[in-house]
């Protein structure tokens, strides 16, 4: 199974991913938590790109079986930075929490802008922390 659909980057089109996102998968047999953590982790890159890119989001949810796969698309080119926020910034973790909790992520580029894309494992919803492709 896989959906599509594309949001306006502004913060309404956050809480309607996280909404395209538990309805897509509520028609499959995936696992509560790991829902759970795809809702999570798309909301935290939309958010990334209202707040940062300024562009429009596209999401893409596939379902097989195993493992959950989701990858939120932006139209500008500029890239996240890759150091850490200071400890008293309220926001610039969102990378990191997709570290933290997907089996594998990545961001890539294309010829329109960027994708960031994660997979998390049906097998084992407690997922070890990821490991990171960025091209």
């Amino acid at each position: 199974m896989e959906v599509k659909r594309l949001f306006y980057g502004d913060a309404s089109s956050v809480g309607e991913a996280r909404l395209f996102v538990r309805d897509a998968l509520s028609e499959t047999d995936a696992p509560e938590d790991v829902v759970d953590s795809a809702v999570v982790l798309v909301s935290e890159l939309a958010t990334d790109v209202t707040l940062h890119a300024c562009t429009d989001v596209r999401v893409t949810v596939r379902f097989e079986g195993e493992s959950l796969w989701a990858e939120v698309k932006d139209w500008s080119t500029r890239l996240p930075p890759a150091c850490l926020p200071p400890e008293e910034a309220t926001s610039g973790r969102g990378l990191q929490l997709v570290d933290a909790i997907a089996s594998h992520w990545g961001l890539e580029r294309d010829n329109e802008g960027k994708v960031v894309w994660f997979e998390l494992p049906v097998a084992c919803s407690t997922c070890i922390s990821g490991s990171a492709s960025i091209r």
